[in-house]
């Protein structure tokens, strides 16, 4: 991944819109690049000082970005085991449907 898509996937991680691919890339290019760190850090404190729902609320980008970040990690990770579980039950489904079809035609 480049800067500049890193630069432009911004918004979305902030909106947690990325599908998983795209955060697992963008985590990974954060974690490799300094100057995207910044990048985000600075688009993050702009996002939170706009954003109504932390209006009043005292911010402390040392610990409201990697918590964040953390959060989205752990996204992830769910997302994995989720589809992961999903595949599982997907194959037995059609292994079922062919048994059952199988049975179906020799019985």
């Amino acid at each position: 991944m480049t800067c500049k898509d890193f630069s432009s996937m911004v918004p979305g991680f902030l909106d947690d819109t990325l599908d998983n691919d795209s955060l697992r890339r963008f985590l990974n290019h954060y974690d490799e690049c300094k100057s995207c760190r910044e990048e985000l850090e600075i688009q993050y404190l702009v996002k939170r000082v706009f954003d109504e729902k932390s209006a009043g609320e005292e911010l402390n980008l040392s610990k409201d970005l990697p918590a964040y970040i953390n959060s989205e990690r752990e996204l992830l990770r769910k997302r994995r085991r989720l589809s992961m579980t999903a595949a599982v039950f997907e194959t037995v489904a059609i292994f079922t449907a062919v048994v059952t079809a199988i049975l179906y035609i020799f019985i």
